[in-house]
């Protein structure tokens, strides 16, 4: 549903049209403040390496920045001061002004508010503390900010002049599922409060109109009722996974325009309220401030075993302020098992924000990303070694399986709630409804370990494909096939294929494994050949059994020019090959050896994942004018773009497709290798993201990309 233009919205303007709305916070929530920093909060400050921070400079603008960098960068200098460094380049607040923070501990839901004034600026910022409080987990639990991130649609920057028509300001407010909104009441006292959902919630109404939705809470409301008395608000916009930030400034207005209300309801519950930000200025860039939290990095969140327990501190906070009396009996006999048993109360604290979002009609979770490919059901399991295993799927809608012999397909998974994807040649000829995958365990491979011990028949999965050039469109009069243990896959294909429409291919297969219960495909590869007067088939084995009549050791150079002259192929054959890159290495030079000409020529690398190495430095990577991101020691361009929830094309992940072939721009990188880039693609600048490490800043293009 379009949005309503926002010209004659109705406007709230007054604090009982507000209260009417929204109704009044009830006593317990208000009484949950304190005006020190006790023991609760300076536990928070020394665990929180992030912080949204609202104030206004000497110029009287709104601002709304990010500051710290580290856990306990902001001190409690004594119970009413807490001192904090201005990140650099900063503006100054202006003295005695209010000035708020909330505080972020990566992983946790609750935040600490504090609010308060500018008590001095030296080379710190000194605040003089009024107002401490925990607020709840909905608004970090709504844009599941420490999440996986969530997928989202491609947003068109709205028409008309503005500052968010800018291209790259619309993509980023489409993806944003966070933000800390700074506002001022009408006695200049501040407050930041932190406001989630799920990505696209912030409706661009024009160039110059963002509308944020209210949604039921505690009915505190404090950015409401500030804008009643103070219109200038700021905000500063989070995406997870990236190191830039959209820092807004502006006025704000509320409303409770029905058409409005109604393109933002959640579950078919609507809000009760809108926020109308006027925006007047849009500054999307980098912040390091993100990047020495390193708040995106899921390994380095905390343990909500060992942080501070958030609603223990509002349970002090509450107990403080409500002594004596039946209200301060109730609150001891409640405090007892939130102190007694901190975990089962955090399950049950979690279990009951769960229940009130969806009473709110937000599903709760992290919601599935829509999967890509193409739906098949696995129909059967077919165990053709102790390391092998081939999954025979088939469509769902009996729609046959088109490829050309020789070509893979991308198994794509959701392991343990984690997107995984892997490239598997179809060991099946084309063309029928059944595809076959035979796949291979590897040594700590996530995706193979998952297949041979989890996958069973009737489960659901999703395949992307065809891809790849190693195949056959046409076959030749005379085909020589060269496979070294999994890589036996697409030549299956390819054989298979053969056989059954080209009558007069004469087809050799040299096949490679460590020993004969390691020969996949062995007992059909048999039968064929016994069926067959145009094949003929050689195993050659590296750890072969005592009563092993055939060719022993590995298909180096030496065995494979041995074999090829016994087995005297023609001079018109085509050789397709497909193993690890000694054996591919070692045939290359037999082949030049022999005078075989390029064009007869055919090679497919076949290698698990390439492994990364945990050395080096982070590093920031930045794709085009789509944002910054945090790129970790180790990780690859491919996996810190997908984790920040960009558009990255790819598919197998392991090197083999170029599906993941972008444009460097700036900076360098190492590849695994072997991988499928050619050389005349290097020398254009071109690199595989899927397998491509920074060893500095680096900027890439994805316009092009395969």
């Amino acid at each position: 549903m379009d949005a309503p233009n926002n010209r004659g919205m109705q406007r709230i303007t007054t604090l009982g049209e507000l209260e009417a709305i929204i109704g009044r916070p009830p006593d317990l929530v208000l009484r949950k403040e304190i005006g020190i920093l006790d023991e609760g909060c300076r536990g928070v400050l020394a665990a929180a390496p992030l912080a949204g921070l609202g104030y206004r400079d000497a110029a009287g603008r709104s601002r709304t920045i990010l500051a710290g960098g580290r856990p306990g960068f902001a001190c409690a200098d004594s119970p009413r001061r807490l001192s904090l460094t201005l990140p650099g380049g900063a503006a100054a607040p202006a003295a005695g002004t209010g000035v708020s923070l909330v505080f972020l501990l990566p992983g946790i839901g609750e935040v600490l508010r504090l609010n308060g004034s500018v008590h001095e600026v030296t080379d710190r910022l000194v605040v003089a503390v009024e107002q401490a409080y925990v607020h709840c987990a909905r608004a970090v639990l709504r844009s599941a900010l420490w999440g996986p991130p969530r997928p989202v649609a491609v947003a068109g920057a709205p028409a008309g002049d503005g500052p968010l028509a800018a291209p790259p300001v619309a993509a980023f407010l489409a993806a944003a599922p966070f933000l800390v909104v700074s506002s001022w009441d009408a006695g200049g006292g501040s407050d930041t409060s932190p406001r989630g959902d799920g990505p696209g919630f912030l409706r661009i109404l024009d160039g110059r109109t963002l509308a944020l939705p209210d949604r039921r809470g505690n009915k505190r409301a404090d950015t409401l009722r500030n804008v009643l008395g103070d219109d200038r608000i700021s905000a500063a916009v989070l995406v997870p996974g990236r190191l830039d930030v959209l820092h807004l400034g502006g006025r704000a207005r509320i409303t409770d325009d029905p058409a409005l209300l109604a393109t933002m309801a959640t579950g078919g519950q609507v809000p009760h309220a809108a926020v109308l930000f006027t925006v007047d200025t849009a500054d999307l860039r980098p912040d390091g401030v993100l990047a020495s939290a390193g708040v995106w990095d899921r390994g380095r969140h905390l343990d909500p075993a060992t942080a501070p327990d958030l609603n223990a501190v509002a349970m002090g906070h509450l107990a403080a302020n409500v002594a004596g009396g039946w209200k301060g009996r109730l609150l001891g006999l409640i405090g007892k098992p939130v102190t007694a048993f901190p975990r089962l109360t955090r399950r049950l604290l979690a279990a009951g924000y769960r229940r009130q979002l969806r009473s709110e009609g937000y599903a709760t979770g992290t919601p599935a990303a829509p999967r890509p490919g193409r739906a098949v059901r696995v129909a059967e399991v077919v165990r053709e070694t102790p390391e092998a295993t081939t999954l025979v799927l088939e469509d769902p809608a009996g729609e046959p399986f088109d490829f050309l012999p020789g070509q893979f397909f991308t198994l794509v998974l959701d392991i343990d709630g984690r997107g995984v994807r892997r490239a598997y040649s179809a060991s099946s000829a084309p063309g029928s409804r059944r595809l076959a995958l035979t796949i291979k365990r590897t040594p700590g491979g996530v995706c193979s370990a998952y297949v041979q011990d989890r996958v069973r028949p009737g489960d659901e999965l999703r395949v992307l494909g065809p891809s790849g050039s190693f195949h056959v469109a046409r076959p030749p009069k005379e085909l020589v096939l060269l496979a070294a243990g999994s890589g036996i896959t697409p030549v299956m294909s390819i054989l298979r294929a053969t056989l059954a429409t080209a009558a007069d291919t004469r087809i050799t297969l040299l096949y490679g494994n460590r020993t004969e219960s390691g020969i996949i495909f062995g007992r059909e590869l048999t039968a064929l050949a016994g069926a067959h007067d145009r094949l003929t088939v050689r195993h050659v084995l590296s750890r072969p059994g005592p009563d092993w009549a055939g060719p022993r050791g590995r298909l180096d150079p030496d065995t494979v020019r041995r074999e090829l002259t016994a087995l005297a192929p023609g001079a018109e054959a085509h050789y397709y090959a497909c193993g690890p890159a000694p054996m591919l290495d070692g045939i290359r030079a037999v082949l030049d050896a022999l005078g075989v000409p390029a064009d007869r020529r055919h090679q497919e690398l076949f290698s698990a994942a390439p492994a990364g190495s945990a050395t080096g430095t982070d590093q920031r990577l930045t794709v085009g004018n789509l944002g910054t991101v945090a790129v970790a020691a180790g990780r690859t361009l491919l996996a810190a773009g997908l984790e920040a929830a960009l558009p990255m094309p790819y598919s197998c992940t392991v090197g083999s497709c170029g599906e993941c072939r972008v444009r460097l721009r700036r900076g360098d990188v190492t590849m695994a290798e072997p991988n499928c880039l050619t050389g005349p693609e290097r020398a254009e600048g071109w690199i595989l993201a899927c397998v491509a490490r920074p060893l500095t800043d680096t900027e890439i293009d994805l316009d092009g990309a395969l």
